[in-house]
């Protein structure tokens, strides 16, 4: 049965499963949005990343923008997603314009995470690649946000990724990272 919302991160599902322990009580998170990272090179060829504080970890952390992206359903089409990351990557960045490549997504589901719905199993992090992005504005975060951007240059970051201990943590930046770079040296920039 749904239970409580949560601000910022959707409600919460309550349900029981017949488990080899017997009937068991579990609890899930709907997350009423959609999730997308971007690799963003500016026109000058850094990379735009982002460090925030999160409560959930109670510290910094560092990654790409945007994340959430507000209500996106789970079979939204491509072009829908685009729109709601360029949007959101703008306001967080300040960087717009320049040209945008679906990646792919991966699927977040650690077994306590939904979609949009009680239906919904795990939450897709759409990932996109931006080239010869400007800058437009001055980032406009969320007030209850606690973030700054860090431009590292692009030949830079492969040694970002691979510094230990891990620089970026979030999983679905660390797969659109590499699966931007990849894509990056098949364009030969």
């Amino acid at each position: 049965k749904l239970g409580e919302k949560i601000k910022f991160f959707g409600q919460v599902l309550n349900y029981t499963l017949q488990t080899g322990n017997g009937i068991e009580e579990y609890t899930s998170i709907l997350r009423h949005f959609g999730w997308s990272v971007c690799f963003g090179v500016t026109a000058g060829g850094e990379v735009i990343t982002n460090v925030q504080w999160k409560p959930g970890i109670n510290g910094v952390e560092w990654g790409l923008s945007p994340g959430g992206i507000c209500r996106v359903g789970p079979n939204a089409p491509t072009e829908e997603v685009l729109t709601k990351t360029q949007e959101f990557f703008l306001r967080e960045t300040g960087y717009g314009g320049g040209e945008w490549r679906y990646l792919d997504h991966v699927m977040i589901d650690s077994g306590k995470f939904r979609g949009a719905g009680p239906e919904d199993h795990g939450l897709p992090a759409h990932m996109f690649l931006a080239v010869g992005l400007e800058k437009r504005q001055d980032p406009q975060p969320n007030p209850n946000e606690i973030m700054d951007k860090i431009l590292v240059p692009l030949a830079e970051f492969p040694e970002i990724l691979d510094m230990r201990p891990r620089l970026f943590k979030e999983t679905s930046a660390l797969s659109c990272a590499y699966a931007a770079l990849r894509e990056l040296s098949k364009l030969s920039l």
